[in-house]
């Protein structure tokens, strides 16, 4: 008779003291969950206001040799090699391990590192929707919303209000569309993966600690569940 109440007092102890300590995180990890099940992923990616990218015609005739490109920019040993579109124009995007160019295949002009001309063509073509660009700026390195990515063109429009998109002078391209409801989503995201520098980081010790005591807690719980549902109705019978 005393070992299912030694069984129940122990299960209720660790209930009641990982309980405490972990309250507050599954708490956030709910409200977390609840905050981005709510909202359309497609609306937190702003895809309503990214324009139609400018496609290449088919029966297009380049003037630059790619290959001579590589060999001019120092490259011999290629990684990649792609014919796409900046802003309607053909340009070879050439990469050699970590470093990579972009160059006009009509004129053979270098792109990069982005000019602020350039970035205003591509961000002024990247957006779809029906507000101005209110500033166009460079930035060394990106706050946490892009990930502290480094050499960066910040371009602001003025709808949505604090709508920016992202360019990276070193690549040549979009890198992110940021909205006030992406920065909801992301503050919720950290919280959920309690990774509250980066937020890219979901192996982080503490989270799995989190889980792990949240495991503890919910078998400790399905225990007193158990305990009260079958083993204390026989208990009673028995003292009959």
């Amino acid at each position: 008779m005393s070992k299912p109440i030694k069984y129940a007092a122990i299960l209720t102890r660790v209930h009641k003291w990982v309980g405490l300590v972990i309250g507050l995180q599954l708490v956030m990890w709910t409200v977390g969950g609840l905050m981005m099940s709510f909202f359309p992923i497609e609306d937190v990616r702003s895809e309503s206001l990214r324009a139609e990218p400018m496609m290449l015609p088919e029966d297009l005739t380049v003037n630059i040799d790619p290959i001579a490109a590589a060999k001019e920019a120092g490259f011999e040993q290629l990684s990649s090699l792609h014919l796409e579109s900046f802003v309607g124009e053909p340009v070879w995007r050439i990469k050699a391990k970590e470093k990579q160019i972009l160059v006009s295949a009509m004129t053979g002009k270098s792109l990069l590192p982005l000019s602020k001309v350039n970035a205003e063509k591509l961000v002024l073509a990247a957006y779809g929707g029906e507000g101005e660009l209110l500033e166009l700026r460079s930035v060394d390195q990106g706050p946490v919303e892009v990930r502290r990515a480094k050499s960066l063109w910040r371009a602001e429009f003025s709808e949505p209000r604090n709508f920016t998109i992202w360019v990276s002078a070193e690549e040549g391209r979009v890198i992110a569309y940021r909205s006030s409801l992406w920065r909801v989503f992301d503050f919720f995201w950290m919280l959920h993966i309690m990774d509250y520098k980066d937020r890219t980081n979901f192996n982080t010790w503490w989270l799995i600690l989190l889980a792990f005591s949240s495991t503890l807690f919910v078998f400790s719980g399905i225990g007193l569940l158990v305990h009260r549902i079958l083993l204390r109705p026989r208990l009673r019978r028995r003292k009959r």
